[in-house]
């Protein structure tokens, strides 16, 4: 965990930029107003989610208020796919620092490497469950029943 950045950090308004090296990803009227550090964190966090798959996800808004922030987002895939977006955006909050009564752990930055890595372990882990066929279990794999 990081420290919580000066407040002096000077906001830059990336929506252009983000539309142009995102494209599909960033909705129409989205606005995206951050400082230098927290930018590439977002564009870490985005390319996570574009390897969801075609969700049709559209991100509104991602703009830090000095205090508060606002963060909104939009997709249309399926309920696993939901689950995983919503918990992707509350680790992207809680990474660019924003501060607020929803963050998981309020003035503290998470450090985006340690999440990202522990979402590509998570991944893998999941991938090699996904190759292990699903079978009644055999005789001597069951529990004895209580009697």
């Amino acid at each position: 965990m990081k420290p919580l950045r000066a407040a002096n950090d000077t906001l830059i308004d990336y929506t252009t930029t983000l539309q142009f090296l995102c494209g599909d990803l960033i909705g129409e009227g989205c606005s995206v107003v951050l400082d230098e550090r927290q930018y590439p964190v977002l564009l870490a966090f985005l390319e996570r989610i574009a390897a969801i798959g075609d969700i049709n996800f559209r991100l509104e808004m991602c703009v830090d208020h000095r205090p508060g922030y606002s963060v909104s987002w939009d997709n249309d895939g399926s309920e696993e796919q939901d689950d995983e977006v919503d918990r992707v955006m509350g680790e992207l909050v809680q990474s660019l620092g924003f501060d607020a009564g929803s963050i998981a752990k309020p003035g503290v930055i998470a450090d985006p490497a340690d999440i990202l890595n522990a979402i590509h372990l998570q991944d893998a882990a999941l991938s090699v469950l996904a190759k292990v066929p699903y079978a009644e279990p055999e005789g001597w794999d069951e529990m004895p029943e209580d009697k």
